[in-house]
């Protein structure tokens, strides 16, 4: 496979698990606040287009939580 086309298939892959964190962390913080979270959901045109703190800090609260799932993963296999 061309190099160019291996680029175009993480691009793909960045963005697909980048919205998945996303929305992840949106929908965390609905949870946990019982639905206080005031922050209307973006979607997909919207969230690559808005370069925001907020969605930066809710894109890490995804990514955190699909990391302490993994550490708890393989801290309960062992």
């Amino acid at each position: 496979m061309s190099i160019a086309f291996e680029v175009f298939i993480w691009l793909i892959v960045d963005t697909g698990l980048s919205f998945l964190f996303y929305s992840t962390g949106w929908l965390l913080l609905k949870v946990v606040t019982f639905g206080l979270y005031n922050s209307e959901f973006k979607d997909f045109a919207s969230y690559k287009a808005s370069k925001a703190k907020r969605v930066d800090l809710i894109f890490l609260l995804g990514f955190c939580f699909y990391v302490a799932l993994i550490a708890l993963m393989a801290y309960l296999s062992h």
